[in-house]
């Protein structure tokens, strides 16, 4: 049972508000601090590159609604609330 719930995925909404709520609290965050935020919370069924995909869409969704903008450079992003 235990292996079926680490294998679940959160709702979408879930990931969108933590990654709100992080950079409420700490001003921005860099791609490497997003990733450290959702990496473990994703399903453990996906592989490393699907998490990346998953975490690009996340932030790309956030972005195209107005809610976050990258400062940075695209190598170099830091994402901060609009």
């Amino acid at each position: 049972m235990l292996q079926s719930t680490r294998n679940k995925a959160f709702d979408k909404a879930y990931y969108l508000d933590l990654v709100v709520i992080a950079i409420k609290e700490h001003g921005c965050l860099e791609r490497s601090d997003v990733d450290e935020l959702l990496w473990s919370k994703l399903p453990e069924w996906m592989g490393e590159k699907q998490k990346k995909i998953k975490i690009n869409n996340l932030l790309s969704e956030l972005r195209r609604k107005g809610k976050i903008r990258n400062s940075g450079s695209d190598s170099r992003s830091k994402w901060i609330l609009t």
